[in-house]
């Protein structure tokens, strides 16, 4: 099952922001450098928020995938692409790749 995540909204829904919440779908074939064609699961999209935010929903999200999950994280803030490849092993993930597609990354996470 491919979805949106944003637990802070789920969690606090008086800091919800517009645009997208928690939606559901099937899970979407994504092409990752190194790895190949896999399914993502989960999409977190970032895109829009500050470091410290994206970190702290990030964080979250990757707490809630179930072990054998790809999660994609996009995000166009540069300070928080370059600090999430290295939270990802304390949260029982390994960082799969990172593509800079048009002003944002994205960026495959497994969950172990």
């Amino acid at each position: 099952m491919y979805r949106f995540l944003d637990p802070i909204a789920w969690m606090f829904p008086a800091l919800r922001r517009a645009g997208p919440g928690v939606a559901t779908g099937e899970a979407r074939a994504v092409e990752v450098p190194g790895h190949g064609a896999m399914l993502a699961d989960a999409s977190v999209d970032l895109t829009g928020e500050n470091c410290l935010r994206t970190n702290l929903v990030t964080k979250r999200a990757l707490d809630a995938a179930p072990p054998g999950s790809v999660v994609e994280i996009v995000s166009d803030n540069l300070s928080s692409v370059e600090t999430i490849p290295f939270m990802l092993a304390g949260h029982g993930c390994v960082h799969l790749g990172t593509l800079h597609l048009e002003g944002t990354w994205k960026i495959y996470a497994r969950k172990l």
